[in-house]
């Protein structure tokens, strides 16, 4: 009821909320769904967050999401920077956030596919090489945790990272294969 931005900007979000869907059903289920709140009180420089505790709340920074020319200007600039991923826009912001939720609901082994993709093992080489192909915020914690968000910016922005599309369709398949087992049960 505090949203004072142009109410098309968080259609788009929801929008692209029911694309990633189709690959990943559970983000919509009712009980275990994302839930997207406007948070007025986010710092600047946070385009938003997943609750970790939960994992399916994403908050969106009103402030950001409030202004779409502040939005839309402030991450083209991490993308020239280089912080996140070539090519892409502000709507990356919700894909990013959309693939922490997919990693928690479905336990998609983050390590496990990144390791089978690059073929390597040590946790510095992968990091050095995530810099390379996909962002520097994806190589920004050792425990990896940003290579799915940043995988999903690539993958769903539909640029064509090799990287990032060869991630997601991994992450799909492993879903899928999660979705199967428990319909079995």
């Amino acid at each position: 009821k505090n949203y004072v931005g142009d109410i098309a900007v968080i259609k788009t979000v929801i929008d692209d909320i029911v694309e990633i869907s189709a690959d990943f059903p559970t983000i919509v289920d009712e009980r275990l769904g994302i839930v997207l709140h406007l948070d007025f009180d986010m710092r600047e420089g946070d385009f938003a967050t997943t609750d970790s505790f939960q994992g399916h709340e994403i908050l969106l920074n009103a402030g950001y999401f409030s202004d779409l020319n502040f939005l839309e200007e402030e991450y083209a600039e991490e993308v020239r920077a280089g912080r996140f991923v070539k090519n892409t826009n502000w709507r990356s912001v919700i894909r990013h956030e959309v693939g922490h939720v997919v990693a928690h609901l479905y336990g998609i082994d983050i390590i496990g596919i990144t390791e089978k993709i690059f073929g390597i093992k040590n946790r510095l080489d992968i990091l050095d090489r995530l810099t390379e192909v996909l962002s520097t915020y994806s190589a920004e914690y050792f425990d990896c945790s940003e290579v799915i968000s940043e995988s999903f910016s690539g993958y769903y922005s539909k640029i064509g990272n090799e990287f990032a599309d060869s991630f997601v369709t991994r992450c799909i398949s492993e879903a899928q294969n999660s979705d199967l087992s428990m319909k079995g049960r």
